[in-house]
C-alpha cells in the first residue's frame, strides 16, 4: 500500500470521525480504531511479502534464524503496544495506557532475553 493511500485514508477517517463525534462520541472512537486497524492490517500484508527477502538477507549474513524471529517478535510487540497505548489514550484511559506500555516493555525484555544470554556468553568467552 502506498503511503499516499494510507495518508488519504487517515485524513478521510479523521474528517469522518470529527463529523460523527458531534452526534456520537462512541461511534467516532470506533471509526478511529477501525481505520487504524485496517491501515495496520494492510501494512502487515505488505510486510509479510517482504519477510522472505529479509530472511534471505539474514541467511546470507550468517546470522541465526532464531535471532530473526526474536527481532520480528519484538517489533510486533512494539507496534501492538504503541497502537494499544494510543487507542487507550485517545479513549481517555491514561492508566490503562500506562499499564499496556509497561507490559509491552517487559514483554520486549523477556522476548529478547535469549539475545542477552548470547551476548553475555560471548563476552565471558572473550574475557576468558
Amino acid at each position: 500500500m502506498n503511503i499516499l493511500i494510507i495518508c488519504a485514508a487517515a485524513i478521510v477517517s479523521a474528517i469522518l470521525a470529527v463529523t460523527v463525534r458531534r452526534y456520537s462520541a462512541e461511534q467516532s472512537m470506533l471509526i478511529c480504531i477501525g481505520s487504524a486497524a485496517l491501515i495496520l492490517l494492510s501494512l502487515v500484508r505488505e510486510t509479510a511479502e517482504n519477510i522472505a527477502l529479509i530472511s534471505d538477507l539474514f541467511d546470507q549474513s550468517g546470522i541465526r534464524a532464531d535471532y530473526i524471529l526474536i527481532l520480528l517478535k519484538t517489533l510486533g510487540i512494539c507496534f501492538l503496544t504503541e497502537f494499544s497505548c494510543d487507542t487507550a489514550t485517545q479513549a481517555g484511559m491514561l492508566s490503562l495506557s500506562t499499564a499496556v506500555l509497561s507490559a509491552g516493555k517487559v514483554l520486549v525484555l523477556v522476548t529478547a532475553l535469549p539475545l542477552f544470554t548470547e551476548i553475555f556468553s560471548v563476552i565471558s568467552q572473550l574475557a576468558g
